[in-house]
């Protein structure tokens, strides 16, 4: 593996477990109303990791 994908990987990993943590937060925990751009950055993530990864 290449060490720019590894970076890539690590690094849309990492936004990715943020944001979910963002989400399951806004959600249940503080109910903020937030949840819609904890799901966004979700999206952005899993898309990246896609691109990243074919």
């Amino acid at each position: 593996m290449e060490k720019r994908r590894l970076a890539a990987n690590l690094l849309l990993g990492a936004l990715l477990f943020v944001a979910v943590l963002h989400t399951v937060l806004a959600v249940f925990v503080f109910e903020t109303g937030l949840a819609d751009v904890g799901a966004l950055f979700v999206g952005v993530a899993v898309v990246g990791l896609f691109v990243v990864n074919l």
